[in-house]
């Protein structure tokens, strides 16, 4: 199925402990329709999708403080593991708002099928580079916020804590991306028909995010300063929905 490609990443966990700390509440539950297969994906729900309440399980609450130890990571992360718990495998973002430096997100939690996650994968965005900053608000010595550079084909561009830059390439575009001069890395994609979009996070103190809450795969935070991270799919659009765009 098309949508397995999204779950062929795989890191070695080291911060599944504070990762599965997070504080995640549910605020309703459909009483009339339960799933007792266990559940492992957690797909995110494109808002052009014909949602009906069939398939919904629960709404959630969560909320994060933009620290090491409480950030949208480990946020999505807690909402991955309680919504597979109760049999869930994707995900609507139904509200989320700031208050001083805490974010509150409120998602709705769904089993769908097989057959809606195909048609739900069709309709995600193609050919979009997104650039992610720092998912801490501010350097931890100095409270001032550490925005990062990058140059995407030579052009150098600057991207903020709790922020994104996108890049829409063309079909048939190469597009360069490096960090961290002589000693840092690269990225290199080419735009395809129906290429499905790719997230990107940048090394140097921000979050290193992974593609499951369990035992095999997991998060942790980055000490590099020249590295650039693929990230899982959902967590991307995810992030995309809640943080702002640096245009």
């Amino acid at each position: 199925m098309k949508k397995k490609i999204l779950l062929s990443l795989c890191i070695c966990l080291t911060g599944i402990i504070s990762l599965l700390g997070q504080d995640v509440t549910v605020i309703r539950k459909n009483e009339n329709f339960t799933v007792s297969e266990k559940q492992k994906e957690f797909y995110y729900i494109e808002k052009k999708f014909p949602l009906t309440n069939d398939r919904w399980l629960a709404t959630l609450d969560g909320f994060c403080t933009n620290t090491r130890k409480s950030n949208l990571e480990t946020l999505f992360y807690g909402f991955w593991k309680k919504a597979n718990t109760m049999g869930a495998n994707a995900f609507f973002i139904e509200d989320f708002r700031n208050a001083s430096d805490t974010v509150f997100v409120t998602i709705s939690i769904f089993n769908l099928t097989e057959q809606e996650l195909d048609d739900n994968y069709e309709l995600y965005s193609c050919n979009s580079i997104y650039v992610f900053g720092d998912l801490i608000a501010s350097n931890l010595k100095t409270n001032i916020p550490k925005r990062r550079e990058v140059k995407i084909n030579k052009e150098k561009i600057k991207i903020y804590p709790l922020s994104y830059y996108e890049y829409q390439s063309a079909i048939g575009e190469k597009v360069n991306i490096s960090i961290g001069g002589f000693l840092g890395s690269s990225y290199t994609r080419t735009g395809e028909d129906g290429k499905v979009s790719v997230y990107l996070s940048l090394g140097g103190g921000t979050i290193k995010p992974a593609i499951s809450p369990y035992g095999s795969a997991g998060a942790g935070i980055i000490i590099s300063s020249g590295s650039i991270y693929t990230l899982d799919t959902n967590f991307g659009q995810f992030l995309v929905e809640i943080l702002k765009s640096d245009e």
